[in-house]
């Protein structure tokens, strides 16, 4: 493509990006411009082989398709914004203080339930975590794959469309029981500054421990901001609520891979900004 080709599609104050993946249809090669405005895509140019921009049919399905793999990591681009990494670390500080959660000579019988439904809650999100965090690791040895080769090959949609439902069960599950201790963490602190005193001194300093993790400021941050992107989860799946957590993560494995296995994408979202 010429830079004058470039130059009457862009725009004032845009920016210009050539995606480092050319997408191929029907035996056809395409090449695809972003424009952005304060960060924001703002326009898409598609070009096939002979470098002249394509036709609006051959654009729009070349624009499903970028929407599709954006789809693929959608949650977990948003995830990364909202949480910033931070999640991994809160994993391996629990891991650290929980052990004080599996002495069930603490808390008395009224308490128990209330504890082990806390460490179960929080062994569904480490164990989760460390799936993500592998995952999270795949996904980008594929991105930097395709971008090294230039093109996403079939395997590539594949592997994409696997970590991505890989991934949406993982965060899911733990998502749930994060969302179903929240007043178990709250009640956790009121007991225990309600009977720190009468504890022996070792228990109470690893009781004082978890609960400063759990904290509001703590892992209850990260907590709720994983929390509060379930809606993003769930988004075009149909999930009763009202069934056991396991059930519902049961549930929403088979919902969303099958989502994700037929998902097409709405090109009316983005057909205003394909430029020819």
């Amino acid at each position: 493509m010429t830079d004058k080709l470039l130059k009457q599609h862009k725009r004032l104050l845009e920016q210009q990006h050539k995606l480092p993946y050319t997408i191929n249809l029907d035996g056809e090669t395409f090449t695809i411009i972003l424009y952005t405005k304060l960060s924001k895509v703002s326009g898409v140019t598609v070009f096939n082989s002979n470098d002249e921009p394509a036709t609006i049919k051959e654009a729009e399905a070349v624009v499903n398709c970028i929407q599709k793999y954006n789809f693929y990591f959608e949650y977990l681009g948003k995830r990364a914004h909202v949480v910033k990494e931070r999640d991994s670390i809160i994993a391996e500080k629990i891991e650290q203080t929980q052990l004080i959660l599996n002495d069930n000579t603490i808390f008395g019988e009224q308490m128990q339930p209330t504890i082990d439904e806390l460490n179960l809650a929080m062994e569904v999100y480490k164990q989760q975590q460390r799936k993500m965090d592998i995952y999270q690791d795949d996904i980008t040895l594929l991105n930097e794959k395709i971008k090294m080769q230039g093109e996403i090959l079939e395997e590539d949609w594949l592997s994409a469309e696997n970590l991505s439902v890989a991934f949406a069960k993982a965060a899911y599950a733990q998502t749930i029981y994060l969302e179903a201790t929240r007043k178990n963490r709250k009640q956790l602190a009121k007991w225990f500054h309600l009977h720190q005193k009468s504890l022996p001194t070792d228990k109470q300093k690893a009781l004082s421990k978890i609960i400063a993790v759990l904290s509001d400021t703590n892992a209850g941050l990260v907590f709720d901001q994983i929390i509060s992107l379930r809606p993003l989860l769930e988004e075009g799946l149909m999930i009763d609520h009202e069934q056991s957590l396991t059930q519902q993560a049961a549930e929403f494995n088979k919902e969303f891979e099958t989502h994700c296995r037929f998902y097409k994408p709405n090109i009316n979202k983005v057909k205003n900004l394909i430029r020819q």
